[in-house]
């Protein structure tokens, strides 16, 4: 039986292939290159400046079913217990240059 941390480590984006991405221009084309892989995974959260750019951060959902599970208690008791949640998703920040940063 896989451990479930284990698991969740085989869906996120490691390191190495952070490193392989290809350069983006800008925030679309990044943003574009995320959706056409992920599809309906990968959800923008937020936006918000960093110095004088714009980042949009995003989650890529790895277990949906824990994600859905976890979003429908929060909405019910204002708090999610449990990691399976929190260990659902990977964030990832886009800059409006196009850098990426992908939370490990």
């Amino acid at each position: 039986m896989v451990d479930p941390l284990e698991k969740y480590r085989m869906l996120k984006i490691s390191r190495e292939k952070e490193a392989s991405l290809p350069s983006f221009s800008s925030h679309d084309e990044a943003r574009k290159y995320f959706k056409d892989i992920y599809g309906n995974k990968f959800q923008m959260t937020a936006s918000f400046m960093v110095d004088d750019l714009k980042c949009y951060s995003y989650i890529l959902v790895l277990d949906q079913k824990a994600f859905d599970k976890g979003r429908k208690e929060m909405e019910k008791n204002g708090l999610v217990g449990g990691s399976d949640y929190f260990l659902s998703t990977q964030v990832l920040q886009i800059m409006e240059d196009g850098s990426v940063h992908i939370n490990h």
